[in-house]
């Protein structure tokens, strides 16, 4: 049973003029870094609560490069598309992320959920082969340039676009080459390196692996799920209503509750998951449902 129209209906009350609160986590996010990594190299706080800040850091930043893909600062400021640009690009640097490239590699994402060429569809197994072989060769591949070039040609990247792209590649290599070889690299480790692979490893399980799995479903209502548990919208930055970012991605992600709360009667007419912190086998395929539904 289709509900679209309502759904849309429901997700346009929530939808912002602009978003600028994304602006907001994205200025505190780089504030609370900043001062974290100062601190630590001045001696004023140990070396294990800045990792322990900047990998809070590197998992939270993400929501910034997310919403900006989506337009979702804009939003309906179309004459403002340039700050989703600005403040996405910034975001992007300190997870060693492309703007142009993962913006197309993401909408990629939307339009194939689950199916062949959706690029998510490398997170798709079992939790210990996602979290000790999928994942870590996964964010190997971000320091690979011929990988990060094929990604481009992958997704449709334009000429400047690629341009774009190998700039950026070429700047991050040179900050990081550069604070190596000025003897920071133990800062670079332990303050940067050692954050960005806990921190995307966290992100990317909650973000690509649980919110999909098992990856088989393709129905508008079943190719991703709810997940609820005490603190979940605040721990996951909304993204255990991951469901009601595929079905209405112009909604923030502040606001994927109460669209969930008013949405819900529709949604469970329509079976879709919710379920805890974990994926359920047990809601895998309902009566009457198959992976290509």
């Amino acid at each position: 049973m289709s509900t679209v129209r309502e759904e849309f209906e429901i997700a346009r009350k929530h939808t912002p003029e602009f978003g600028g609160r994304t602006l907001w986590l994205e200025a505190g996010m780089f504030a609370f870094a900043i001062a974290a990594t100062w601190l630590t190299l001045a001696g004023h706080i140990p070396l294990w609560t800045g990792m322990v800040v900047n990998t809070v850091f590197i998992y939270g930043i993400y929501t910034v490069v997310h919403e900006a893909v989506h337009a979702n600062i804009s939003s309906r400021r179309k004459d403002l598309r340039w700050v989703d640009t600005v403040a996405g690009t910034l975001a992007c640097a300190p997870l060693w992320l492309f703007y142009h490239q993962h913006r197309r590699q993401h909408m990629a994402h939307h339009a194939h959920t689950n199916e062949a060429s959706d690029p998510d569809l490398y997170a798709k197994g079992s939790f210990p082969v996602w979290i000790f072989v999928k994942l870590p060769a996964a964010l190997i591949q971000y320091f690979n340039p011929v990988a990060q070039y094929r990604e481009c040609r992958r997704f449709g990247c334009t000429e400047r676009e690629v341009v774009y792209t190998f700039v950026t590649f070429a700047i991050y290599s040179a900050l990081l080459i550069g604070a190596v070889v000025a003897g920071y690299w133990m800062e670079v480790l332990l303050l940067w390196f050692v954050p960005w692979w806990v921190g995307q490893t966290v992100m990317l399980t909650f973000f690509t692996w649980t919110p999909h799995h098992d990856h088989t479903e393709t129905g508008r209502y079943r190719n991703t799920r709810v997940s609820l548990f005490p603190g979940a919208n605040f721990l996951l930055q909304g993204q255990n209503y991951h469901l009601i970012h595929h079905m209405e991605p112009s909604v923030p992600y502040y606001r994927y509750k109460p669209v969930f709360d008013e949405m819900r009667p529709l949604l469970e007419r329509n079976h879709v998951r919710i379920e805890g912190i974990w994926p359920d086998p047990a809601n895998e395929h309902p009566p009457g449902a198959h992976p290509a539904e």
